[in-house]
């Protein structure tokens, strides 16, 4: 039986409290629709960038008053949450992923790894990177995991988190608009799908400025299962545990790979 997922494709503004609403909205329509899961973006708190030294002002701490109020919306909907939170840090702050669970408790956090020092941006300028990759939970999706934007360009993240048995990649992104900058998005999605024969999703942050939205979804064999346009908009795809099974029966690729030649 398939498991329901829904990716709410938002615009956030600065203010927490602000986006917070949007997330009741999105959760609301996504508990009539019969979810088990809804995914917001990255940068989803607080929007980034902001003017030099508000974004570190409006960081607030994983037990701050938005993960709270976030448990909240995550118990009355009885959804799972996946979220982006401007995470306070030491000098600088932490641009960190939150799962919780329909009970609202924290099932896990990740600091996203690999900084966006490209294409005349600089995220280390106003975050820390983190120094764990995420190690997946159990939901009702199946077992998730978890990368941030960037993240997707570097592939040994995937990898290592479907060797830790990962059956979901989720990745909470602000994919930045650009020159061949959706060909990229969309190829790289689909091929951490193909190549590690998992669900793999794709919430991307949209703003008329920023942000080209038009997230995606993709099953174990790499076939498209949704996408969104450049708007705000909630998305939903199933998820099939079954399909993981059947795929990987069909190519054993985890079973074929010569992890004794590259050690991971």
């Amino acid at each position: 039986m398939a498991v329901k997922i829904a990716l709410a494709q938002t615009t956030s503004g600065k203010k927490w409290e602000v986006n917070l609403r949007k997330a009741w909205e999105y959760a609301e329509e996504a508990s009539r629709q019969k979810a088990e899961m809804i995914v917001f973006p990255e940068y989803f708190m607080t929007y980034y960038p902001m003017e030099e030294g508000d974004y570190q002002k409006q960081g607030q701490s994983l037990e701050g008053e938005f993960v709270r109020e976030m448990g909240r919306a995550a118990r009355e909907t009885g959804l799972w949450m996946v979220f982006g939170v401007n995470e306070t840090g030491k000098d600088r702050n932490y641009n960190t992923i939150v799962i919780l669970d329909a009970e609202g408790q924290l099932r896990g956090d990740y600091r996203k790894t690999h900084l966006f020092d490209a294409y005349r941006w600089k995220e280390s300028d106003d975050t820390m990177a983190g120094d764990e990759i995420f190690c997946p939970v159990d939901s009702p999706a199946g077992k998730i995991g978890i990368g941030t934007c960037y993240d997707l360009r570097f592939p040994e993240l995937a990898r290592m988190e479907a060797l830790q048995g990962a059956q979901v990649m989720l990745y909470p992104s602000a994919w930045v608009k650009g020159e061949n900058k959706f060909m990229q998005w969309e190829t790289l999605l689909r091929a951490r799908a193909i190549e590690n024969e998992m669900y793999v999703f794709g919430c991307c942050h949209y703003s008329e400025k920023h942000y080209m939205g038009r997230s995606l979804g993709f099953d174990p064999s790499g076939r498209e299962i949704l996408r969104g346009g450049e708007k705000e908009e909630l998305l939903t795809g199933g998820i099939e545990l079954e399909e993981i099974k059947k795929v990987r029966h069909a190519n054993p690729v985890f079973s074929n790979r010569r992890g004794d030649l590259y050690h991971i």
